[in-house]
């Protein structure tokens, strides 16, 4: 078999045709894969430093809470901005830029939204977050404890997130958010224990020991809100008698001087009405005095004080619970802050199914029955709770009997408040990024 001359040219034209194609082919998608790997990096980058711009305006409130216009003067109408910062390497080499765009919280928020624009120096694209940035207030916390332990018997069940300072918690009943307590190990009524413990259920995690949250805040927020109820809300000087009793409602409020009450059972004996009074815009309303309230609102938002800063101890002010207090919305458009300096009491004569429908905080005392010796039904928190001394709406025997208070009890929080509480809340700390999310 012979083959005639010239016969393998072809074949071999062929196979190098096929094989430049194939490198090409290769190196085509190698050099697209670069760009995409290139463009993916930036697109990484732009996205990183976009969040520095997020990081920076964070640093910059805890150094003034105030500024939301970068150090500058603002101008114009919000949001400000925008305020444009080089971002660097470690090296000190420019890598790109941030542009902040800054919304100052609304009349009825305590939110700041910024958006940051990062970009890669040549062309790239941009990313873009939007961050909501604020304080945590108390009211994070469907039950907050300072100095206490804190027991949750067996049919109780708190919905939220729960916390004790120095000290612990033990639950027989349901947490459904997260538990944490600032010790390690602690001894309290059920012996050595570490600081979340107990045989009830935990939808949450179990978090000790954590950092404390200042109970100290709060003096200074009843400060900042008397301050601002004198210039902007309704303010209410000593009463000279034995306290005040507020009605609330739709879109206005009672008020009356007490000028005696019964000292073992709470219950008011005689007033005299000041007059009825519309909800102040700032939406704080003070009284240097003690307290009853009750009512229901309607489409408002409300912290009600009652504290003397200039009180010393066994002196400071109290509020009194005599009949429920309900929001007629839930989607976010009631909101109540109760804050006081010592004990928040439900009185004797308070119905046998109670709702309370706030946030409440007792600095220096308890929130409690005012013991009574008898037994009622249910009682109903939709909100948080923040105390110094204990929580208490039901005396039990060792083996659970009850004897006193309420037989039912159920805390839920109130969701609404996590992101935007009450009008000037007491707040636990610094800003924080409380929600963001991508352009």
């Amino acid at each position: 078999m012979s083959f005639r001359r010239g016969f393998y040219l072809p074949v071999i034209l062929m196979a190098s045709a096929i094989f430049i194609a194939l490198i090409t082919a290769i190196i085509s998608l190698s050099i697209s894969n670069v760009k995409i790997a290139e463009l993916h990096n930036k697109k990484i980058t732009a996205m990183a430093i976009s969040e520095a711009g997020i990081n920076y305006y964070l640093w910059h409130l805890a150094h003034n809470h105030n500024d939301f216009c970068d150090g500058d003067t603002c101008a114009g109408n919000a949001p400000y901005g925008p305020y444009t910062h080089n971002y660097t390497d470690r090296a000190g080499n420019i890598v790109g830029t941030f542009d902040l765009y800054i919304s100052p919280p609304e009349a009825d928020k305590q939110l700041v939204v910024v958006k940051s624009v990062g970009k890669v120096l040549g062309k790239s694209p941009a990313r873009t977050i939007i961050a909501e940035l604020g304080i945590p207030s108390f009211a994070q916390y469907t039950l907050l404890t300072n100095n206490t332990q804190l027991w949750i018997g067996d049919g109780e069940k708190i919905t939220g997130n729960v916390h004790v300072n120095n000290n612990g918690i033990y639950n027989e009943g349901e947490i459904t958010g997260d538990a944490s307590s600032t010790e390690e190990r602690y001894n309290g009524w059920f012996g050595d224990q570490t600081g979340v413990a107990g045989p009830g259920i935990f939808g949450g995690a179990k978090l000790f020991p954590v950092t404390p949250v200042d109970f100290n805040q709060v003096n200074v927020d009843i400060s900042k809100i008397q301050s601002e109820a004198q210039t902007k809300g309704q303010y209410f000087d000593a009463s000279k008698a034995n306290g005040y009793h507020l009605v609330l409602k739709d879109n206005s409020f009672d008020v009356y001087r007490v000028t005696k009450f019964n000292n073992t059972s709470l219950a008011i004996q005689a007033e005299t009405a000041l007059g009825n009074f519309l909800y102040p815009t700032s939406g704080v309303i003070f009284f240097l005095d003690n307290l009853w309230v009750e009512g229901k609102i309607s489409n408002q938002k409300i912290t009600i004080v009652a504290a003397d800063p200039g009180a010393g101890r066994g002196s400071e002010k109290k509020i009194y619970i005599p009949n429920n207090i309900q929001f007629t919305n839930y989607d976010g458009k009631d909101k109540l802050g109760l804050v006081t300096q010592t004990d928040i009491l439900v009185t004797k004569d308070a119905p046998s199914e109670l709702e309370i429908d706030a946030a409440m905080i007792a600095r220096n005392g308890e929130i409690r029955i005012n013991d009574y010796g008898q037994i009622k039904n249910r009682i109903k928190v939709y909100g948080s709770m923040a105390h110094n001394a204990g929580l208490n709406w039901t005396y039990a025997t060792s083996g659970g009997v009850v004897t006193s208070g309420y037989r039912y009890t159920e805390t839920v929080i109130d969701q609404n408040n996590l992101l935007n509480p009450p009008p000037m809340f007491p707040t636990t700390g610094s800003y924080s990024v409380l929600s963001w999310r991508e352009e």
